[in-house]
C-alpha cells in the first residue's frame, strides 16, 4: 500500500513540474517585455522632451563649430517656456547657441546664434516702432553694418568670431516685436540666417545647443 500511494506521489510530481517551469519561463518573458517597453518609453521621452543629439552640416558655424561635430540640444526649456518656475539659467537667452526649424517651405532644421531676442513675456518697454506712434510697444532695434551688429544703437560685443569669418558684405536692419529671435552663423561670410529669411520665433526654437561629444579633442560645454 505504502508503495502504491509512494508511485502515484512520484508520477503526479512529474507532472506538474513541466507546467510550473512553462509559467516561470511566461513571467520572465512578460516581465522582459515590460522592462522592454519601459526602455523605449525612457528612451522616446528624452529624445522628445529633454535632450537630442545632432551632427553640424555646413560651414555656417565654422570657428565654433565645424561640420561633422556632434551635439547635445537641450530642448526642455522650449517644452517648458510657459512653466513659471523654470530655472533662469535654463531659458534660451543672448549668445546661446540654438537649433531652430526652418519657416515655410523649408523644412530644414538650423544651428545658429541667438543675437539679440524678445520674449513673448518680455516685460520693460524697449523702443517706440514709429515716431508717428506715441504708443510705446515692446521691440528691439537690430542693425548689421560694416561686419558688425547693433541692438538698440549699442555695439554688440562678440569675442566668438574671429577675424576670418566675421567679413561680409551683408546689410540688414530689422525691428523685433514679442516672441521674435534674431539670429546668426558665426561664419558670417557664408551663413544663411536672420540677415536672409528674417527674426525667427519661439515657436520655432527646439532647443539650445549644449555639450558636444565629437570629436573627443574638441569634447566639452559649449
Amino acid at each position: 500500500m505504502n508503495s502504491e500511494t509512494e508511485k502515484i506521489t512520484n508520477e503526479t510530481n512529474q507532472i506538474e513540474t513541466p507546467e510550473k517551469n512553462g509559467d516561470s519561463v511566461l513571467s520572465e518573458i512578460v516581465a522582459f517585455i515590460k522592462l522592454l517597453l519601459l526602455f523605449v518609453f525612457c528612451v522616446w521621452f528624452i529624445h522628445s522632451f529633454i535632450v537630442e543629439g545632432y551632427e553640424v552640416w555646413g560651414p555656417s558655424m565654422r570657428g565654433t563649430l565645424n561640420e561633422g561635430d556632434r551635439i547635445l540640444v537641450f530642448k526642455l526649456p522650449c517644452v517648458l517656456r510657459r512653466f513659471p518656475l523654470l530655472p533662469e539659467r535654463w531659458k534660451v537667452h543672448e549668445g546661446d547657441i540654438i537649433v531652430f526649424e526652418g519657416k515655410g517651405e523649408d523644412d530644414r532644421r538650423y544651428v545658429k546664434r541667438v543675437i539679440a531676442m524678445v520674449p513673448s513675456d518680455s516685460s520693460s518697454k524697449i523702443v517706440s516702432a514709429s515716431e508717428n506712434n506715441s504708443q510705446e510697444i515692446f521691440q528691439k532695434k537690430i542693425e548689421y553694418s560694416k561686419n558688425r551688429v547693433y541692438v538698440n544703437n549699442n555695439l554688440v560685443e562678440e569675442p566668438y568670431l574671429n577675424s576670418e569669418n566675421k567679413n561680409s558684405d551683408e546689410e540688414d536692419m530689422v525691428y523685433l516685436h514679442p516672441g521674435e529671435y534674431y539670429v546668426l552663423g558665426d561664419n558670417r561670410r557664408i551663413s544663411k540666417d536672420s540677415r536672409y529669411f528674417g527674426p525667427i520665433t519661439e515657436d520655432q526654437i527646439i532647443g539650445k545647443a549644449v555639450f558636444r561629444f565629437w570629436p573627443l579633442n574638441k569634447i566639452g560645454w559649449l
